[in-house]
């Protein structure tokens, strides 16, 4: 059968697509390339005769307010949309703009020519030009823009190039869009004298650079561009940025071209950068007066590197600084802030004097939270409430440190201020809020029964965008389904998110629920639990949580914190699936545990769950039962966490927590632990009992006290099974 008969056939369609889209998300993304084109014509062909529809099938259920019924929507795409797809995998322009014309007005007929644009190779760009013209705020023309520009890049057609990026002011300037411009200007013949500044700049910053960048760079080298001095400039930004490896390389490349001096430069600064002791010692004894703008710049840096390296070290010489070198007080203050934050990391007991001493010109949340991380970790309570009430207001006032203040207050006797400080906390059940709950002795403020809100969808179904973010989700276009969702929570008035976020949990739509509902401010409000705190893979869940001997809540707490229920997502430090397993670790998990699995798709949830499972009871065994332990060591790595045990006396758990060295780690279990709390709240209200295998009738009783690690026996655990990756927010 012809193409164009094909997408006439496919008109009639409808009864077959809903099994069609089933099959469609049973695909791996490679496959679907694959076998999409075949199975829509496929079809198409078997397909009895029904009506085209080209707007969203809506059923109102029954409900007993009629004002906001719940509205249960097909998303499945047209079956001209199917064809339009597989006419863009075959190159048929014909049969595109044949189902781009049956579509009519469905969103999904602009994402079709869009799609068609940027799958085709860029000879000419004002077809993409006059789709811009016609829909200049597109969701996805930023994307189409940036694939033409490196198209024509490419392509040598430097006059389109130009012509297409003066209709492109929204794309943010990069290393990527500023070379390709240069390499354009230079090929036209239109290149500035500042152009020509900007880009000996941009080659001096201290980093290898991309090879899109080479073109413009080798016309800076032809034409004597790059000066000893750039030369010397870019060393100094290499060894700053801790690549002295690229400096080395820097001194070969420019003694080829006759620079002289660049090898003694490097060792000057090499010398500083692995003995930056010795070569201040050395310093205050050659150099009585002031030893000249290049070596103070060194010197300075000397002193950041020892600041890294020995914090006591450094406090000491720069306490011997001469006048004569003439280092500003801003200077030695960012040296001193750079010592005192480094003993703060490494619980020296000196880092609070140092950073309740550093001047205000190099204060920040850094330095203040970490004056109070410093006197927490040795239980200084009183030191602890002069650091909170050194802080900004608002910082001072976040619900962490109105928590510490609390806890400061109660350990020095001043039980009623304490007490008024949790119950301000208590209405907003986030960590601190369930931790003041407790220290109070009192119930978490959640309904009996996790509510879901219901209200009238129809209206936000209207936006274009938000019908596009859907289809492309039942079509199993995940990434643009996810960016064109963004992009409707920003089109639609704030009063329809909640009527979006309603139409994303309909969907069971997980990740994109909780985004709609963070951009609400509701992540505490238990009227969305249920839809924030979402059950899928149920039965997996409870079966593998229940073979491992952990606590289902605890391993969903884990999963949402690690892919917010996104099965496809990876990290770039190679992470992947819900549970975000490096492959190193399921692998030997697979083998520690003897799970037998042949296959290790991390990408399949079953296959995730299965083996996160089992290496979170691993962790949980390795860190004798402790929790807040075994989810730190989930995220950063169990060596990491042994190192992070306090030394010579046990801490109290929330004290361990709130002083753990990584920022995302400490978030990290802070928002795992509040979860649990949550689903073990579902589970109990849910369910006719509580499936949980761990005890957690309150948060506080999670926290139990850290052992000293001199009196903390733990087996050998295996060191860098995991790695500290990047995390899918979803708060």
């Amino acid at each position: 059968m012809p193409t164009l008969a094909i997408i006439q056939a496919a008109q009639q369609q409808v009864d077959m697509k809903m099994n069609l889209d089933r099959s469609l998300r049973n695909l791996s993304v490679q496959w679907k390339g694959l076998l999409l084109p075949i199975m829509v014509l496929t079809t198409m062909v078997f397909a009895p005769a029904h009506a085209d529809a080209k707007a969203p099938v809506s059923t109102i259920s029954p409900a007993t307010n009629h004002a906001t019924p719940n509205v249960i929507t097909d998303w499945t795409p047209p079956p001209a949309f199917l064809a339009g797809m597989a006419a863009i995998a075959q190159g048929d322009s014909a049969a595109v703009n044949a189902a781009i014309a049956a579509l009519k007005d469905n969103p999904l007929a602009t994402y079709l020519r869009f799609r068609f644009l940027l799958d085709s190779p860029a000879s000419d760009p004002a077809p993409v030009i006059a789709f811009l013209q016609t829909h200049p705020d597109y969701v996805f023309s930023a994307q189409l823009k940036s694939q033409t520009l490196n198209s024509l890049i490419r392509q040598q057609q430097f006059a389109d190039y130009q012509r297409l990026l003066s209709v492109a002011p929204e794309l943010k300037s990069n290393r990527r869009l500023s070379c390709q411009g240069w390499q354009a200007a230079l090929e036209l013949g239109t290149l500035t004298a500042q152009q020509v500044k900007d880009a000996e700049q941009f080659w001096a910053q201290g980093r290898n650079q991309p090879s899109y960048c080479d073109p413009i760079f080798k016309w800076l080298q032809a034409h004597d561009k790059l000066t000893p001095n750039l030369y010397r400039q870019r060393i100094k930004a290499s060894m700053i940025a801790g690549n002295p490896s690229f400096a080395s390389y820097l001194v070969r490349a420019g003694t080829s071209r006759k620079i002289g001096g660049l090898d003694a430069y490097f060792k000057r600064w090499d010398e500083a950068y692995k003995s930056p002791q010795s070569t201040l010692q050395q310093a205050l004894q050659r150099y009585p007066s002031y030893p000249g703008h290049d070596e103070q710049a060194l010197l300075i840096q000397a002193f950041k590197w020892l600041g890294r390296s020995d914090p006591q070290a450094a406090h000491d010489l720069l306490a011997q600084l001469p006048n004569s070198w003439r280092i500003n007080p801003d200077e030695q203050a960012e040296i001193a802030r750079v010592f005192a934050l480094k003993a703060a990391y490494t619980r020296m007991p000196q880092a609070y004097n140092w950073l309740m001493a550093l001047p205000a010109s190099v204060q920040d949340k850094e330095t203040r939270t970490w004056t109070a991380r410093a006197a927490l970790r040795v239980e200084d309570w009183a030191r602890l409430k002069v650091a909170i009430k050194a802080m900004p207001v608002d910082l001072a006032q976040t619900p962490q440190w109105q928590y510490w203040l609390a806890r400061a207050d109660a350990e020095l006797g001043k039980n009623k201020e304490a007490k008024a400080r949790w119950q301000a906390l208590v209405h907003n059940p986030d960590y601190y809020g369930l931790l003041a709950a407790d220290r109070l002795g009192i119930a978490y403020p959640w309904p009996k029964i996790p509510p879901l809100p219901t209200m009238d969808t129809r209206a936000v179904e209207k936006n274009p965008t938000v019908q596009l973010a859907f289809y492309l989700h039942a079509a199993g276009l995940t990434d643009d389904a996810r960016r064109a969702f963004l992009s409707a929570l920003k089109e639609i008035p704030p009063e329809q998110i909640p009527a979006l976020t309603l139409l994303a949990e309909q969907s069971k739509w997980h990740d994109r629920v909780s985004i709609a509902i963070a951009r609400m401010n509701k992540q505490d409000d238990p009227h969305w639990f249920a839809a924030r705190f979402p059950t899928p893979w149920e039965s997996t869940v409870d079966a593998q949580a229940k073979a491992q001997g952990i606590a289902s809540n605890w391993l969903y707490g884990v999963i949402r914190r690690e892919s917010l229920f996104m099965s496809d997502v990876g990290s770039g430090a190679g992470a992947q699936g819900l549970m975000q397993l490096m492959p190193n670790t399921a692998r030997w998990i697979n083998h520690k545990a003897d799970l037998g699995l042949t296959t290790m798709n991390l990408h399949d949830p079953t296959t995730s769950i299965t083996l996160g499972a089992a290496y979170l009871s691993y962790l949980k065994d390795k860190f004798n039962g402790q929790l807040p332990l075994a989810i730190a060591a989930y995220n950063a790595g169990p060596g990491r966490v042994r190192q992070w045990l306090p030394e010579d006396r046990n801490l109290p758990g929330d004290v361990w927590v709130d002083t753990i060295l990584f920022d995302e780690t400490r978030n990290y279990v802070r928002a795992v632990l509040s979860a649990t709390m949550i689903y073990a709240w579902r589970e109990s209200k849910e369910r006719e009992s509580n499936k949980s295998s761990q005890n957690t009738d309150n948060l506080l009783s999670l926290l139990t006290p850290v052992q000293a690690s001199n009196q903390t026996t733990l087996s050998s655990v295996k060191p860098a099974v995991t790695v500290v990756a990047e995390r899918v927010a979803g708060n």
